[in-house]
């Protein structure tokens, strides 16, 4: 496996209710809303919902988890890290981070400083775990109550973390999942979700999502099968509950992929430039789409990062 980069190859491209009338109008449609804003440049990286509903984001410029409540309140540190963090997991007891002692605008030099810290629920550190061996610690996924999987974009790699004894070792690689290194940078493996009970990896190297099966052990079974290609960018996504991704692409929108694999564009507002990440929250005619946005990190454009809630009707 090819394990290096070169050391400027890592900056990473890493609602209004009707009147109460006997003809009553239509109701006005729900907009985006921002739940928080960040001047530039900060780079906001993964982000996951609490159980409280609330929106825990790692803000990886600032060395912080930073918490936004769905209903537009004040967003607020929830915990100062000494890593840059990367992702961002609920546990059973907490959190688990996956971030870097050197941050990636520092090249090479970066590369093999990847630490796990495990956060308690009111965002204390009770642990730290360096993990030299994952080059550049992405995407993670609960594969079971005692495993969790980590994407290693760099690395072309997922490697499996035993919950028990802290211990990280290889569970899956393939050249797709590898980065691309020519005629720029860009990641490879990068965000993880479960569908059916297979593994749904996006590769932003190969702008692709695949599908890899799961034995009834959690091993992985064969090799990976294309799920949606030549996406305008794949960085994180969502798995739709009607079926279908939401995806994130790094660029100038968020797409939709439906159920016959067709691909649209679910938001091109102009907050989500760079947009690296993606969850749901709410139920029914109230569901929306979470999303980060760099505000263009990567390509030096000087807009604010932001939280940007979307409906998904929209």
């Amino acid at each position: 496996m090819k394990r290096t980069v070169s050391a400027l190859a890592l900056v990473i491209a890493l609602c209004a209710c009707a009147p109460s009338t006997p003809a009553p109008e239509a109701s006005a449609p729900v907009e985006p809303q921002a739940l928080a804003t960040y001047p530039a440049p900060t780079f906001l990286e993964n982000l996951t919902v609490a159980a409280d509903g609330s929106i825990l984001f790692t803000n990886y410029t600032n060395r912080s988890i930073e918490r936004a409540p769905a209903d537009g309140g004040a967003a607020a540190s929830f915990a100062a890290l000494d890593v840059h963090p990367i992702s961002i997991l609920p546990l059973a007891d907490g959190y688990l981070v996956a971030g870097q002692a050197t941050p990636f605008t520092q090249g090479a030099a970066a590369i093999g400083t990847g630490v796990l810290l495990f956060l308690d629920a009111q965002g204390a550190v009770s642990q730290r775990v360096p993990i030299p061996e994952v080059l550049f610690p992405n995407g993670m996924l609960s594969l079971s109550s005692d495993a969790v999987l980590i994407a290693d974009s760099v690395g072309g790699q997922i490697v499996r973390l035993d919950l028990a004894t802290r211990a990280i070792s290889p569970w899956f690689a393939d050249p797709v999942l590898a980065p691309q290194t020519t005629p720029n940078f860009l990641p490879g493996a990068n965000g993880l979700k479960l569908q059916d009970g297979a593994l749904i990896i996006s590769s932003s190297a190969t702008r692709t999502l695949y599908r890899l099966a799961l034995g009834a052990d959690g091993q992985p079974q064969g090799g990976l099968t294309p799920v949606v290609e030549n996406l305008p960018g794949a960085d994180d996504f969502v798995v739709l509950p009607e079926g279908g991704f939401l995806v994130s692409t790094h660029g100038d929108r968020v797409v939709r992929v439906g159920l016959d694999g067709a691909v649209s564009d679910f938001t091109t507002d102009a907050r989500v430039r760079g947009n690296t990440a993606l969850a749901l929250i709410g139920e029914g005619e109230g569901r929306r789409a979470v999303i980060l946005g760099t505000g263009g990190f990567s390509e030096g454009l000087g807009q604010d990062a932001v939280v940007l809630s979307v409906p998904l009707g929209l």
